[in-house]
């Protein structure tokens, strides 16, 4: 009955609540007959009453007739009657099965009231009262309560119990009849665990006999006794089929449990490792495999430690192959490891592959390095040869020679610059592959450095005949922490290659800031069209380096823009792709027509990244291209480039240039500048209308300056000087109209109106500009514009006293002074300075000597640094400096340098060296030299130096 707690406890409540109701039947029963007996004596005490009250006079013998009736029959009393006078008579009578009376009593009744007849009071066993009489008798009346009559034969009394039992056997054969069913349902559950998985069994249950619950509950079991069967049957299958394929499978595979051992492998397991598997045998992995490192070796010692999948490299202990092992974790319900399935594979082949692979790298970067070092000895050497091409090129006065001469004389020096150039794009392209390329961020300058650009390339730009304009922002901040050197070469590069690709137009250069909001709006822009095969494939999109360089910080600007813009041949977005990959160029027409080796993009590209930022093109064949420099702003310093004056604000700027992108930048430079402006590309009738309309209004406030661009004049200005109409000035000061629409007469109307301060911009220099034309004008400002010297110049002809002065000087006559304040009389030779050349080559000894000659200094040759030791220490007190090249036979310039500084001596040392990267200028301070100069020599540079330390000593 154990399993049976579920019955037993109803059975415990059914016969509970029987019992519970046979109490409160009884009860109750009990409690009527007692209220039968109370009442019974209550009327018993009222009879006696009436029948006292009929008699005026109660006598005893009265008394005693009515104790003789009835209803005093069956109860037992005690009456005491007392008459007026005191006297006192007392009737007792006792039931023969109850106690007798034992003493007399005058019981106490609560009632106060004198004119009450009767009263009494009733407990449970006994009713106590009193009677009086008018006569003034009174009677004391003590009666007991009839006993309870209980007939237990009545039915009343018998029937409730016989229902009880009755009620209680039927339960209890019911619950018996339950039990049984339980029982069968619990043999035919644990029938279930036991036998149901090899075939099916139906429910015991008979129809007839079973309650419907049963009969459910029996077939929602079968039921689950029929999925059982399948699913058992289905799961004895695929572990048959698994079972076998396991087995058959061409891959060793085992499984291990927790602890190390394993508890099964498979036939190819036995085959490989010729071991038969045997239940009651306790393998572990480390008995037929054994790791290729130490760390592999321990983790197969200690594999409860291991809770991931692992692929590790192992061999075997007999035939020493190389397997792939790969090993899973296998978890329990609560997830904790129960064991490990293990799969091997044999890479021994490949793994002898990869150590051949490995051996063949190994000798290949070995012959990297050695055609590395072979690369930077044979560029030091095609230096020297070059280096000597150069210098004895300028050497050469080219005013003496014939323009024929001349013209040979600047293809050479062309040549040989570009040999050079593309020499140092060699060599820097090595240095970028070798991951030697190092940056220095330091507080730049960049509108001195973009000057300095613009300065290089003016040159190029006018043998191309194209105009040059350098634009800086004047909301731009003017340092940055960057590599100068870099920017430097990479803005030289492309405007190097828009000046080559521009037959006409302009190229420029623009410097501006970028905000964060701008650059997304950069990035999206970019988003939606293909990008560069070079941006794509070295992750230079804006859209993947904006994220990763600058975050939002709230600065005022987060990025820098170095624009170059070209009217240009422009390049289709299908050869787009090739530029920014080394030695190629955008097809191979432009290769042959214009020549290059196609490194300068590439290695841009490459410094791009390097300092931070990347490069972006926009390019339309026959129209032009723009090339953007994108770099971050980092710790930007801003300084006033464009100085207010309070002059600017009573000048009238009539600016006429041929750009329009030139009058965009002076409109923003005059708006920061408050400076009034007008400005024309297109100087029409109406156009000029309009302006003397202006300057009419603005006689008596603004003075008017004109600003005129040579290009726009020679390409606008047909009629020539003397057929123009002149223009005669009001006496307001105003220009008159003019009474046609050609642009020349506009332009030749105004050069004649005398009245008009006029400054002149131009490409060309100001000795190739005709006399006749420049006197029309009282200043002249070369391209690209300088803001500064063009609000000097504005200042200087708002002023009154100066307007009508021509004080300028040609350019002739400016250089002639230079040449003047530089060449040294050749009767002074004998007191020149000693310097001291120190170089294994021959010809650089002679270019240098001559270099020197012509600055006025006497030289002494060396070509090694111990022969330089000997000359020094013969001749010490006339050398004033030493020129040491780095790289010598039997002593180089270094170790030269270093023992002189050793013995104390002081004297400059100059390093001459074609290495000009920063580990070289380093190597040379650390040495003791004091300053450093690159090869080619570059006369001007050579002389500042000399002055410099010449004067320090």
């Amino acid at each position: 009955m154990q399993q049976f707690q579920s019955l037993k406890r109803l059975l415990f409540f059914y016969i509970l609540t029987l019992l519970i109701m046979l109490v409160l039947y009884y009860a109750m029963m009990f409690s009527v007959l007692k209220t039968q007996s109370q009442e019974h004596s209550q009327v018993v005490f009222m009879a006696l009453k009436h029948e006292t009250t009929d008699h005026a006079v109660p006598t005893e013998a009265e008394v005693e007739k009515i104790l003789t009736k009835p209803f005093f029959q069956d109860i037992s009393y005690q009456l005491i009657l007392m008459m007026p006078s005191g006297q006192t008579y007392v009737y007792r009578h006792t039931q023969p099965f109850e106690q007798q009376f034992s003493n007399i009593s005058f019981p106490t009744l609560t009632t106060t009231s004198k004119t009450a007849t009767s009263s009494y009071q009733i407990n449970n066993d006994t009713l106590t009262g009193k009677i009086k009489v008018e006569s003034g008798h009174q009677i004391y009346v003590v009666l007991r309560h009839q006993p309870l009559d209980i007939n237990w034969i009545s039915y009343r009394f018998w029937l409730p119990l016989m229902t009880a039992i009755m009620l209680f056997s039927l339960a209890l054969l019911y619950m018996l009849k339950r039990r049984t069913n339980w029982d069968q349902l619990v043999q035919y559950t644990e029938s279930l665990t036991m036998s149901s998985k090899e075939a099916y069994l139906p429910p015991p249950f008979v129809k007839e006999t079973t309650t419907s619950e049963f009969l459910r509950l029996g077939h929602s079991l079968s039921r689950v006794s029929y999925q059982l069967h399948d699913h058992h049957r289905r799961i004895k299958t695929l572990s048959q089929r698994l079972e076998h394929l396991v087995n058959q499978a061409p891959l060793p595979m085992l499984m291990v449990m927790r602890q190390g051992h394993i508890s099964f492998f498979n036939q190819r397991f036995e085959q490989v490792f010729t071991t038969a598997f045997q239940r009651d045998s306790n393998y572990s992995l480390t008995d037929f495999l054994t790791g290729s490192d130490k760390a592999t070796q321990q983790l197969l010692q200690k594999l409860s430690t291991l809770r991931v999948t692992r692929n590790l490299l192992v061999y075997g202990l007999e035939d020493k192959q190389a397997y792939q092992l790969h090993i899973t974790p296998w978890f329990g319900a609560h997830g904790q490891v129960h064991g490990f399935t293990v799969l091997l594979n044999n890479v021994d082949k490949l793994v002898k592959q990869v150590d051949d692979l490995q051996l063949q790298n190994q000798q290949a970067q070995l012959q990297i390095k050695e055609f590395a070092k072979l690369r930077s000895i044979i560029g030091h050497e095609l230096r020297t040869p070059l280096n000597a091409i150069i210098g004895t090129l300028e050497l050469i006065e080219a005013n003496r020679l014939t323009p024929g001469q001349q013209e040979v004389l600047s293809m050479l020096s062309q040549s040989s610059q570009s040999m050079l150039a593309m020499l140092n794009d060699m060599l820097d392209m090595a240095k970028i592959k070798a991951g030697k390329a190092d940056i220095v961020n330091e507080p730049t300058d960049i509108f001195k450095l973009g000057q300095h650009i613009s300065d290089l390339m003016v040159g190029s730009a006018r043998r191309q005949g194209i105009n040059l304009l350098y634009f800086f922002a004047p909301d731009c901040p003017r340092y940055v922490s960057t590599d100068g050197n870099r920017l430097r070469q990479i803005l030289l590069n492309l405007l190097d290659n828009a000046i080559k690709f521009t037959p006409a137009g302009y190229v420029a250069l623009i410097v501006e800031p970028i905000t964060y909001e701008q650059m997304c709006f950069i990035t999206s822009l970019n988003s939606k069209r293909t990008l560069t095969s070079a941006a794509r494939n070295q992750n230079l999109a804006p859209d993947n380096r904006l994220p990763n360089t600058v975050v939002n910080t709230g600065a005022n600007h987060q990025w820098m823009r170095f624009s170059v813009k070209d009217t240009g041949i422009g390049i289709a977005d299908s050869e787009q792709h090739r530029l920014f990959s080394y030695f190629n160029q955008a097809n191979k027409q432009i290769s042959q027509k214009f020549g290059g080796t196609g490194l300068g993009l590439a290695i841009s590209n490459s410094f791009a990244q390097l300092l931070g930022g990347f490069i972006q093109l926009d390019s339309e064949l026959g129209i032009g291209s723009n090339f953007s420099l994108y770099l971050p702003c980092h710790t930007p310093t801003y300084q006033p480039i464009y100085h207010f004056h309070s002059s600017l604000t009573h000048i009238r700027l009539i600016a006429v240039v041929e750009q329009e992108i030139c009058a965009t930048f002076l409109q923003q430079v005059c708006s920061h500048l408050s400076l009034p402006v007008s400005i024309y590309t297109n100087l029409d009738s109406a156009a000029a209308q309009q302006l003397y309309e202006q300057l009419e209004k603005e006689a008596q406030i603004l003075k008017p300056v004109l600003l005129l661009d040579y290009e726009y004049y020679e390409t606008h200005s047909l009629l020539p000087a003397h057929l123009s109409v002149a223009t005669e000035i009001s006496k307001t000061g105003s220009p008159a109209k003019p009474n046609d629409n050609e642009k020349s007469k506009i332009i030749n109307n105004l050069l004649n109106n005398t009245s008009l301060p006029k400054l002149l911009l131009s490409m060309k220099p100001e000795r190739s500009i005709t006399s006749s034309l420049l006197d029309k004008f009282d200043g002249f400002l070369n391209k690209p514009l300088d803001i500064a010297l063009l609000l000097s110049e504005l200042i200087r002809l708002a002023q009154p006293a100066t307007i009508t002065q021509k004080n300028k000087d040609t350019i002739d006559d400016v250089e002639s002074k230079k040449e003047f304040t530089v060449e040294v009389d050749t009767k002074e030779a004998s007191t020149a300075p000693l310097v001291l050349v120190v170089d294994d080559n021959s010809t650089n000894q002679k270019i240098t000597c001559k270099l020197l000659d012509k600055l006025g200094y006497s030289c002494l040759v060396a070509d090694n640094g111990r022969q330089a030791l000997e000359q020094l220490d013969v001749q010490r007190q006339k050398i004033a400096l030493i020129l040491m090249d780095c790289r010598m036979p039997v002593m180089d310039g270094l170790q030269a340098t270093q023992i002189i500084r050793s013995q104390g001596d002081s004297i400059p040392i100059v390093a001459l060296t074609a290495n000009n990267t920063e580990d070289d200028r380093e190597a040379c301070r650390l040495a003791g030299m004091d300053d450093f100069l690159a090869k080619p020599i570059n006369k001007d540079k050579l002389q500042t130096v000399l002055q410099s330390l010449m004067t320090t000593e």
